[in-house]
């Protein structure tokens, strides 16, 4: 099958849009012209040609993305959905949305390319990205009426800002606070202020863990630098959660076969060109805890946290492990670390901060109205609720973090 493009709008979308895949053309009212790719093939080129200059999460990168499409989408039954926004007058790129649309003919979706996976979803904002309320409403107005049809539109894990810009989607009426938060922290270039800005207690227990690890025999910190030894690694860590997961009584979220899949095509490339960053503590051959994420030099996220069980529990490898890294990457240049998602109370010991997250549900037939309505009316619920400043945090959760803030 020939790769395909359907465009919305004018001609001067040509110009941004090579002419072998300039398919399908129709007239379209509005300021914009969108393109929408659904086939396979052409979506790392085109998103590798629309990230340059361009502001997004790191988990929007053409890297990630193109391993996503190519391993997640089809094996969990998504069809993939890539929005390319233009501006009508100038043909200046303004945004380009990563969407799947899952389900069959009982009940369709469409949603941020996620399945369970990333952390944070997010438009890839180009120069030509609108910043006002007003602005944003248009374009969704006209992005929606392109895009094919499904019941509902769930856009959810959105922040509301992208290096330093404001997200157009965060904007419109309707979104609510999501049910989970981003966190991280941003780190001075003095290592040792950072260290000492973090409580005496957590400091107690990182210096415990460092010289129980020490004093194991035969250990070291290590980051991989070849793809050969960090697949052998993913298999380590893809047995060590798998182990924790069943422990708990927790569910992976996709396939085994698609997400283990996934991480191998993301750590293949973005190994050795320095995209993706996989560290160990090892014990003589063997990792007893790994750590992987993402960079762009500057900022890192983190992705998958793994380590043995057993005696090694005591030692508390999964902090170690997390601020060994930290200073490695620190010494790089690196000072923005995020610890994404997941209310996790270590977190807070690495003194991160939250960063809100936002919703938004559209539901765009009958099925979906009836489907959506238990989710619409709570948030509308906690939207209210927050212009009031009231929020609702477990009691637990709080306990837990209180911990970490306790006075030294």
């Amino acid at each position: 099958m020939s790769d395909k493009i359907a465009i919305t709008g004018g001609a001067s979308a040509a110009a941004s849009i090579p002419a072998r895949v300039a398919a399908v053309r129709q007239a379209s009212p509005g300021g914009y012209e969108i393109a929408l790719v659904s086939e396979f093939g052409i979506i790392p080129e085109r998103l590798a040609a629309l990230s340059r200059g361009s502001a997004s999460t790191l988990f929007q990168r053409p890297a990630w993305l193109s391993a996503w499409y190519a391993t997640v989408a089809a094996p969990e039954g998504g069809a993939p959905l890539l929005v390319e926004v233009f501006d009508r007058g100038s043909g200046a790129h303004v945004m380009t949305l990563p969407l799947v649309k899952t389900g069959g003919q009982g009940f369709s979706r469409i949603e941020f390319a996620d399945l369970g996976v990333t952390d944070y979803n997010a438009p890839i904002l180009g120069p030509a990205a609108p910043n006002s309320a007003e602005e944003a409403a248009a374009l969704w107005k006209q992005v929606r009426k392109a895009l094919p049809g499904a019941d509902v539109i769930h856009l959810r894990k959105m922040p509301v800002a992208l290096k330093g810009r404001a997200n157009p989607l965060a904007l419109l009426s309707g979104t609510h606070p999501s049910t989970c938060a981003g966190f991280s922290v941003t780190i001075p270039d003095d290592w040792e202020i950072y260290l000492r800005s973090l409580s005496k207690k957590f400091r107690k227990e990182l210096g415990r863990s460092s010289r129980l690890f020490d004093t194991a025999g035969d250990t070291r910190f290590s980051r991989i630098e070849s793809a050969a030894e960090a697949a052998r690694v993913l298999d380590a860590m893809n047995a060590q959660q798998r182990s924790r997961l069943e422990e708990k009584g927790y569910q992976c979220p996709l396939g085994e076969e698609s997400y283990n899949g996934f991480y191998a095509s993301l750590v293949k490339d973005g190994i050795e060109d320095g995209t993706v960053v996989l560290t160990t503590l090892m014990s003589g051959d063997e990792p007893v805890a790994a750590l992987l994420g993402v960079t762009d030099g500057t900022s890192f996220a983190m992705v998958r946290l793994s380590h043995a069980g057993g005696e090694w529990l005591r030692i508390g490898l999964g902090r170690l492990i997390i601020e060994r890294t930290m200073r490695a990457l620190h010494k790089d240049g690196c000072r923005h670390f995020d610890f994404t998602i997941g209310d996790y109370p270590y977190k807070s010991g690495f003194g991160v901060e939250a960063s809100p997250l936002v919703d938004l549900v559209s539901a765009e037939s009958w099925r979906g109205k009836t489907r959506s309505a238990g989710d619409i009316a709570k948030a509308r619920v906690k939207l209210a609720l927050a212009k009031m400043g009231i929020t609702f945090v477990p009691k637990a959760v709080k306990e837990r973090y209180r911990q970490y803030r306790a006075a030294d």
